[in-house]
């Protein structure tokens, strides 16, 4: 009886190990360098009213509370999206302890737990602590080695309320390249990335004559979602996140 137990307990661990290996948390952004920036990544506990689970996406600001990772999913409910499916919230000059948060601009991948969007201090178009990101939960382990897949996405730059990007990516899981576009009023941005065994994408982006790079991670079961941001620079304000689903 000992023994079968053993042997349970050990396949329970075992299944708890592999649920959280396939619930890692990918993420990137554009800069840090700045006073203040932003930390995006996997949230370590939960704290204050903001909520959030540990190992969830997260962000950050890096003067407020050390820089401690809020989740996402507590965000949220501080600013329901917008008709786009953007969430807003400006803290910029606000009285008390959130007055350092800044500007965020983000949305939500549907029906995963994957988020991109933007940030700065001031809100600013010229604001030298403009960042895109993104963070989403369950890189994907099962990255396909053949046959295509087209992606809906969206992306957010200097978002205003009306502006956001919209276009496909293809995915050539095959050849292993990711190639498509999105576009708004005032720009269009092409991607053309390699896709790697780890789930990550890499490769460039340019908006006509201005040339910059591309990066981002798959997510989900047969890579159902992406994310990534695209970033130039020669002019960061062009910085876009961006996010999508599986047609």
């Amino acid at each position: 009886m000992m023994k079968k137990l053993n042997v349970l307990v050990a396949a329970v661990a075992a299944l708890g190990f592999m649920a959280q290996a396939q619930a890692a948390v990918g993420f990137g952004q554009s800069q840090k360098n700045t006073t203040p920036h932003i930390i995006v990544g996997a949230t370590e506990k939960s704290s204050n009213s903001h909520g959030g689970a540990i190992g969830e996406p997260g962000i950050g600001v890096s003067t407020i509370g050390e820089g401690r990772l809020i989740g996402f999913a507590g965000l949220t409910r501080m600013a329901p999206a917008d008709s786009n499916g953007i969430h807003n919230i400006s803290m910029a000059g606000a009285p008390g302890s959130h007055g350092g948060m800044g500007v965020f601009h983000f949305s939500k991948v549907a029906n995963a737990d994957v988020y991109f969007g933007e940030w700065s201090a001031t809100g600013n178009a010229s604001d030298p602590t403009h960042t895109v990101y993104y963070a989403g939960k369950d890189i994907t382990t099962n990255i396909p080695t053949d046959g295509t897949a087209t992606y809906t996405v969206k992306g957010v730059n200097q978002y205003s309320g009306n502006n956001a990007l919209s276009g496909t990516f293809t995915a050539d899981f095959g050849d292993k390249t990711l190639i498509g576009s999105m576009a708004n009023n005032m720009m269009t941005i092409n991607i053309d990335a390699d896709i790697y065994a780890d789930a990550k994408f890499e490769g460039d982006a340019n908006i006509g004559n201005l040339a910059g790079t591309t990066e981002g991670h798959f997510f989900g079961n047969d890579a159902s979602s992406l994310a990534g941001h695209a970033t130039f620079a020669g002019d960061h304000s062009k910085d876009t996140a961006f996010g999508g689903s599986k047609q």
